[in-house]
């Protein structure tokens, strides 16, 4: 993992995507890697990256800025590296789905001591009555009253993607309790708060775990 030590972060970038069917994932670690020493720790704000993968053999990569100036300067400069060219040539193009979230809590920080990352986005079921600061204010308490009965959560926070979707990003010590604890929401009061507010139809949740 890549981090620098930064007071406030903005903006958390989501990659996800897949390899080509003749690449070894082998390829894409070291390819990423490389991107991560060559082009991504020169740039500017830039205060996290990890590798990722899933169960279905899908990779994503994690990144942590400073601003949302900062993020979109470094996805503009991307195409032109040679080692991003190096690493896009051995994915697949129609696979690539990034999400910019906007990171909605004060004071966030690079997590520490996290195998795992539990991303999910999702659209309010009712756009019309959705109220970002009671979502937030839900957030909290799930914070205070459930995340704390555990010892392996690193970071929580809500994001914004855009007007109609947000997320739901938890760093966690590992891959069995990120699962564990997600699974637990259905049967915690504070999580079926958030819980109902989700169009259940548009939720897209997974869990990553390092690879680099």
């Amino acid at each position: 993992m890549f981090e620098k030590n930064f007071d406030s972060l903005k903006t958390m970038g989501f990659a996800r995507y897949e390899k080509r069917d003749d690449v070894e994932t082998a390829d894409i670690i070291e390819a990423a890697l490389n991107w991560r020493h060559d082009f991504l720790s020169t740039q500017e704000g830039i205060a996290m990256h990890c590798l990722l993968g899933n169960d279905k053999g899908h990779f994503a990569d994690a990144i942590m800025a400073t601003s949302q100036q900062s993020f979109m300067t470094m996805c503009e400069n991307h195409p032109k590296a040679k080692s991003s060219q190096e690493f896009m040539a051995l994915l697949k193009p129609d696979s690539i789905r990034l999400t910019a979230n906007t990171i909605l809590k004060e004071n966030a920080a690079v997590p520490t001591d996290f195998s795992c990352i539990e991303f999910g986005t999702f659209n309010p079921k009712s756009p019309d009555q959705f109220d970002e600061k009671v979502m937030l204010e839900i957030s909290d308490r799930i914070e205070q009253k459930y995340l704390s009965k555990f010892t392996e959560p690193r970071a929580h926070f809500m994001g914004k993607v855009d007007d109609a979707t947000y997320s739901e990003i938890a760093f966690v010590e590992n891959l069995g309790m990120a699962r564990r604890i997600c699974n637990g929401y259905v049967q915690d009061d504070t999580c079926l708060e958030l819980l109902s507010i989700f169009d259940p139809e548009s939720v897209d949740l997974d869990f990553w775990f390092k690879l680099a």
